[in-house]
């Protein structure tokens, strides 16, 4: 018996061997390939990932809104450069501060008054600075015992010194808490320390005129020169 020869030609060969095994991974190609309905040809979504930093606070209003570089002047010729003269004749009503700020005022001479006597203004001597947290409270029981001055067991220093703002926002803006830092330590309310003279604010639970707990008042916020 005689076998016969067949001879493969070598480029066919390769020719199949390449569609052999390129056709799986073709297949495979293009299931992958749907329309844009398709699960897998959908773009994955970029979400961003939880942040594990802690919300932010609201931020603070500006410092020339909280603390003014010179606090308002009083438009009356016979009140002192202080603030409003006369005492106040009811205790306020202020809301409760979540978060405040302490800020020192200092008197520069701004030269004789036409009434006569020495007229100054008070200008902001550094950066205001946040109560702590620690301290609202304290700060809240302190406003909420303000309250007209008892003239019979008033004592009073006659020094001058620095002027400390207390200030916080509210719903309707912010509460201004003016104190001496000397002779009776008198508060005076203001809702706009730029342009409301201490002791003439009037409404929303403030009263006008100089008011007692001052000392109260800067041992809470931890400033004033007894501190």
């Amino acid at each position: 018996m005689r076998c016969s020869r067949r001879w493969t030609d070598p480029a066919g060969l390769l020719a199949g061997l390449l569609t052999g095994l390129l056709a799986p991974l073709l297949a495979l190609t293009l299931a992958g390939c749907g329309d844009s309905s398709s699960p897998r040809a959908t773009e994955p979504s970029e979400e961003p990932a939880p942040s594990s930093q802690p919300p932010t606070e609201s931020a603070a209003p500006p410092i020339d809104e909280l603390c003014p570089a010179r606090l308002a002047l009083p438009a009356d010729p016979d009140a002192p450069g202080s603030g409003t003269s006369g005492d106040a004749d009811e205790a306020p009503s202020l809301p409760t501060p979540e978060q405040a700020w302490t800020c020192r005022y200092d008197p520069v001479d701004a030269g004789q008054r036409p009434e006569g006597g020495p007229g100054y203004a008070w200008v902001r001597h550094g950066e205001p600075r946040v109560v702590g947290d620690a301290d609202l409270d304290d700060l809240a029981e302190a406003l909420a015992h303000l309250a007209p001055f008892d003239d019979a067991g008033r004592m009073c220093t006659t020094d001058l010194g620095p002027r400390w703002l207390v200030v916080y926002p509210h719903d309707d803006g912010l509460v201004g808490v003016v104190v001496d830092d000397f002779g009776c330590r008198d508060v005076r309310l203001t809702d706009d320390p730029a342009e409301t003279p201490p002791g003439a604010a009037e409404g929303d639970g403030l009263v006008r005129g100089a008011l007692d707990g001052g000392a109260a008042v800067l041992a809470a916020v931890g400033v004033g020169r007894s501190s």
